[in-house]
């Protein structure tokens, strides 16, 4: 396990390339006599309307159409109590490294939230590990000694999933009353899905669209993005981009994405 840096990281690692005209493509289709791929190759179809079909989409309901793109992200530096959370959200495909495979090392394998400030959590920690190793001395297979292991234990997991899906993700978890941990990282998640598909993303569901707070926060949040969005699409295809945002987060979230056209 790598060593923990004091930063979650995210990763957007793969998108559907020209993921909005895509979708927009698809959703004309459905009131035109042409199909999708005629609509999508054609250059009367701009991004103004592309923008049109989107906001339709989003404001009728109309979300099957945003299914057709897909989305990557890498979770990197996060907790098991996170990604317990996480993979309720059934319909994406998770990639998690694994604890039966993986030796836990090193001294910063753990996430220890700011509400707990004595240091008997740390010292908890450490006779975890300390026992944790003794057991592989001892023999004892990793796929046992794992179960001595925290939710506090630091893991990495790969997510795919559909814009619909992700959408109602961030509804549930950017909302105040969501866990601070997922939270933060679903605000740089979405901020990141904002660089490349702003306008399926430019609203959110309830819960967190009936929060004034979490309405503020979403408006900074796609300034921010817009700010930085030329800067992103210049960049050559391979090359990583780093997020910025100021928004408020209980812990840092490193924000990065892979340009893949």
């Amino acid at each position: 396990m790598a060593l923990y840096d004091g930063k979650t990281k995210v990763f957007l690692l793969s998108y559907t390339p020209d993921l909005e005209r895509l979708c927009a493509s698809a959703m004309r289709s459905c009131y035109s006599d042409k199909p999708s791929h005629e609509i999508y190759l054609s250059a009367d179809f701009d991004d103004g309307q592309v923008k049109r079909m989107l906001r339709k989409a989003t404001e009728a309901g109309h979300l099957s159409v945003v299914e057709h793109a897909s989305l990557t992200f890498s979770i990197s530096g996060v907790s098991r109590a996170l990604t317990h959370q996480l993979v309720r959200h059934r319909l994406a495909s998770y990639s998690q490294q694994s604890q039966r495979h993986v030796k836990l090392k090193g001294e910063k394998w753990y996430l220890k939230p700011s509400s707990i400030q004595d240091a008997t959590f740390d010292a908890l920690m450490a006779e975890v590990n300390k026992y944790y190793d003794s057991l592989l001395l001892r023999g004892i297979p990793k796929e046992d000694a794992r179960l001595v292991l925290p939710n506090a234990t630091l893991t990495h997991i790969t997510m795919t999933t559909n814009p619909r899906e992700l959408r109602r993700i961030f509804s549930l978890r950017c909302d105040i009353a969501a866990q601070w941990e997922i939270r933060d990282v679903c605000w740089v998640m979405l901020g990141l899905s904002l660089l490349v598909a702003p306008n399926i993303f430019s609203t959110l569901e309830p819960p967190a669209a009936l929060s004034k707070e979490v309405l503020h926060r979403l408006e900074k949040l796609a300034k921010e993005v817009d700010e930085q969005r030329n800067e992103f699409n210049e960049l050559k295809r391979g090359n990583v981009f780093e997020f910025k945002t100021t928004i408020d987060l209980e812990h840092p979230v490193a924000g990065y994405a892979l340009k893949c056209t």
